[in-house]
């Protein structure tokens, strides 16, 4: 490994679904001295070691050559967005990451974990996958409109693996949405990046934020208490206030 660890990332963007990973992937790659991944999620800390197991979830099974070939060698700093990295369904790529890219920067992509679950919801719904009525769907202990949204849970697993202590940056889409450019210039900074770099892309991208359509009151109330304990631990843990988030 040691013959290929120039070109792997030195940034990953590990979660959460819906909470803007594709405007912050698009906005490190406008940058000119970093070259994130196409296609954007290569889930390659995923699956079984080869192709005895269900290999298609991941690509674990092609090897760390495989993955160091899919970013750009010559660029300073390099990239990519999964967010089912933090998917409880895969315990194994904490542990995998830090055995492969130990100095990279983990980047945690979180929202109101109340919007966050009607977002998801609307999407399912958009998509025909999911065919119930919100109070159904979205209270179901069985489903992920919950699990996904408890944001320390799911950073645990990277937080215990050792390598990647003072290297996790948590990113509030209501930060990227309303202020970009100082969201943009503290990852800029931590990457060592030249920080006074700015894209009009900041501004196209955020112009029409992705908001989550109207539930019942009652209904986002019993989110809130199934959420409200993991906000209040994350907070405690990265010391952010999440001033916007409605719990």
């Amino acid at each position: 490994m040691d013959g290929i660890a120039g070109a792997l990332p030195d940034v990953v963007i590990i979660g959460a679904m819906k909470c803007g990973t594709t405007s912050l992937h698009a906005y490190l790659d406008a940058h000119p001295d970093v070259a994130m991944s196409e296609p954007k999620e290569l889930n390659f800390f995923v699956g079984p070691a080869d192709r005895a197991g269900d290999w298609t979830e991941g690509n674990w099974h092609r090897g760390v050559a495989w993955y160091a070939g899919q970013f750009d060698a010559r660029a300073r700093v390099r990239g990519e967005s999964s967010p089912g990295y933090t998917s409880p369904d895969h315990p194994e790529v904490a542990g995998r990451m830090a055995e492969v890219v130990p100095g990279a920067r983990l980047v945690y992509a979180v929202r109101d974990p109340v919007d966050r679950a009607v977002s998801q919801y609307w999407h399912h719904r958009r998509d025909g996958t999911e065919p119930r009525p919100p109070e159904e769907a979205l209270l179901d202990p069985a489903s992920q409109y919950v699990a996904r949204g408890r944001y320390l849970e799911r950073l645990e697993p990277f937080l215990a693996a050792g390598a990647f202590e003072g290297r996790i940056t948590v990113v509030a889409q209501e930060d990227l949405r309303d202020r970009p450019r100082a969201t943009m210039r503290r990852l800029f900074e931590q990457l060592g990046l030249d920080d006074h770099w700015s894209s009009a892309m900041e501004q196209r991208r955020n112009a029409a934020p992705d908001r989550p359509a109207p539930v019942d009151a009652a209904v986002r109330e019993r989110l809130r208490a199934a959420l409200r304990d993991d906000a209040e631990r994350l907070r405690e843990v990265t010391g952010e206030e999440f001033a916007a988030w409605s719990l």
